[in-house]
């Protein structure tokens, strides 16, 4: 049996907010282009940063496909919604006659509201990674001798 750090929810999520905070403007604009453009989930990509930085394990192409579907359906009912709503109330919006102080009240509930469910996922992939390394660990993975 070998021995395999644990996850933790709260240092994978210290992690990857002090991750975010410290890419520079060009690295940010990079990534949002990736996610606006392609549909990276940087918060999978800065998970595996974690798992490899913090836990010594790189994930394979095949369980970053596992961990997508996994978070998809979470990331496209909850995620997504709240982010294009965010996106939304950026300017004054001339879709409603509301004013703009109302407007940006609104867009801070639901910024902050997009930043726990983003954390939502994170710990479901803290989750799964424990999954997948208490089954690894305890040999179900293993071939039969």
């Amino acid at each position: 049996m070998k021995h395999v750090k644990p996850v933790s929810r709260q240092d994978a999520w210290n992690f990857i907010v002090a991750r975010y905070r410290d890419l520079t403007p060009d690295e940010l604009k990079h990534l949002h282009g990736q996610q606006d453009a392609h549909g990276l989930d940087i918060v999978l990509h800065l998970f595996q940063e974690y798992s490899a930085l913090r836990l010594g394990r790189s994930l394979t192409p095949g369980e970053v496909a596992s961990a997508e579907s996994q978070i998809a359906g979470w990331r496209f009912e909850v995620i997504l919604p709240l982010r294009r709503l965010h996106r939304a109330l950026k300017d004054p919006p001339g879709f409603a006659p509301v004013q703009p102080e109302s407007a940006q009240a609104l867009r801070t509930l639901i910024a902050r509201a997009e930043l726990e469910a983003e954390q939502v996922e994170l710990y479901a992939l803290c989750d799964w990674l424990s999954s997948m390394a208490a089954t690894q660990t305890h040999g179900v993975d293993q071939p039969h001798r």
